[in-house]
C-alpha cells in the first residue's frame, strides 16, 4: 500500500514538471496585422427625370403647331419627360390638364387659348404641387412663368399700319374670337388705335370658328361684301392672326375687291407670306410673332424654377416684328 501511495505521488509530480515546462516554453499568441480596406465611394443620385404635360388648343395654325413641336424638343433637351395633349375646347382641356394630374406631372404648360377657362383644374394640380407655365395663353395668379409676345403691341401696330395702307380714312372690319385671352388683347389695342382718326369707323366684324376657321372666316366675310359690294364700301380688315386674314384676302380677290381693301395680321405665318408676295395680294403686313424663341423660352424657365431656383422674371415678353410686302422673309 505505502509502496503505491509512492509511485503515485512521483507520476504526480513528473506531470507537474511537464506541464510546468511545457507552459513556459508556449509562443506568445501574436496579433495580425491590421488591414486597409479600400475606400467606398459613395453613389451618385441620378438627376431626376421632371415630367411635364403640355397642353394645345388645337393644331390649326402655324403658331400651334410650331409651339407644341418646340415645346416637346425643349423638355426633352431639359432632360425631362413629355406628356403631350391637343384639344380644341375648354371641356377637352380640363380632362386632358385633370389626366396629366392622375399621372403625375411635376408641371404643365398650357399654350394659346385662355388659361383662366381651366382655372379650377389648375388650381388643384397647383394644390399638389404641380407649377403652372402659360405661353400665349393668358396670365393668373396660379401661374409660375408666363411667356408670351407683347399682344398689346402686336395688337397697336398692325393697327396702325392698315390705317395707314387705308390713307387714314375708311371702314374696318375686324375678324375675332375672344375665347383667346391674346386675341382679346389685340382687339381692344385696335380699338384704341381707331379712336385716334375721327375718319375711320369699325362698322362689321364677327367671330371666326376654330379649329375650322378658314371655310368659316371666308364664308363670313362673303357675306359682309356681299352686303358692302362697291369699291370703298369696307377699307380695311383687322385680322387678330393670320389664318382668317388669309380666309379674308381670299374672299376680297374672289369679289374682284383687291385694290380697295386692305387686309393685316398677325403671326407671320408662312402661308401669309406666300400670299402678300403676289401683285395682286390685298393683304398687306403682319406682326410676325416667335413661338420657337418663346417655347424655349418658358420651358427653360420652368425646369429653373423645377430644380429649386429663382427667376429673374415671371412675366416674360418676346418681340414682335412688322413684316410688310418690303421685308417678307425668305
Amino acid at each position: 500500500m505505502k509502496r503505491r501511495f509512492t509511485l503515485l505521488l512521483a507520476v504526480l509530480l513528473i506531470t507537474s514538471i511537464v506541464t510546468a515546462g511545457c507552459g513556459g516554453n508556449t509562443p506568445a499568441p501574436t496579433t495580425a496585422a491590421p488591414t486597409t480596406a479600400a475606400p467606398t465611394e459613395a453613389p451618385t443620385e441620378a438627376p431626376k427625370v421632371f415630367k411635364v404635360g403640355i397642353n394645345n388648343f388645337g393644331q390649326a395654325n402655324f403658331f400651334a403647331r410650331i409651339g407644341k413641336a418646340t415645346l416637346e424638343e425643349q423638355i426633352v433637351a431639359n432632360g425631362g419627360e413629355v406628356i403631350a395633349t391637343v384639344t380644341a375646347d375648354v371641356p377637352s382641356r380640363m380632362t386632358a390638364i385633370e389626366n396629366m394630374v392622375s399621372q403625375g406631372v411635376d408641371a404643365i404648360i398650357i399654350q394659346e387659348g385662355d388659361i383662366s377657362q381651366v382655372a379650377p383644374a389648375l388650381i388643384e394640380a397647383k394644390a399638389k404641387g404641380i407649377l403652372i407655365a402659360s405661353m400665349d395663353a393668358g396670365d393668373a395668379d396660379f401661374v409660375d412663368v408666363f411667356c408670351e409676345s407683347d399682344n398689346d403691341q402686336l395688337g397697336e401696330m398692325a393697327a396702325r399700319k392698315m390705317i395707314e395702307f387705308m390713307g387714314e380714312k375708311g371702314n374696318v372690319v375686324e375678324i375675332f374670337n375672344d375665347a383667346g385671352s391674346m386675341i382679346r388683347v389685340r382687339k381692344e389695342a385696335m380699338h384704341r388705335v381707331v379712336e385716334e382718326f375721327p375718319d375711320v369707323e369699325i362698322v362689321a366684324g364677327f367671330t371666326y370658328a376654330w379649329p375650322d376657321f378658314f371655310p368659316d372666316g371666308k364664308a363670313k366675310m362673303e357675306a359682309i361684301l356681299q352686303a358692302n359690294p362697291n369699291p370703298g364700301d369696307i377699307g380695311g380688315v383687322y385680322a387678330t392672326f393670320d389664318g382668317v386674314g388669309l380666309a379674308a384676302a381670299q374672299a376680297i380677290r374672289e369679289a374682284g375687291l383687291t385694290d380697295s381693301i386692305v387686309v393685316v395680321g398677325i403671326d407671320g405665318d408662312p402661308e401669309a407670306y406666300i400670299e402678300m408676295a403676289k401683285p395682286d395680294s390685298p393683304f398687306k403686313a403682319t406682326m410676325a410673332q416667335d413661338p420657337e424663341t418663346m417655347a424655349r423660352t418658358v420651358v427653360d424657365q420652368l425646369f429653373e424654377l423645377l430644380k429649386g431656383n429663382t427667376i429673374p422674371e415671371r412675366h416674360i415678353y418676346i418681340p414682335g416684328v412688322l413684316i410688310t410686302k418690303d421685308n417678307i422673309p425668305q
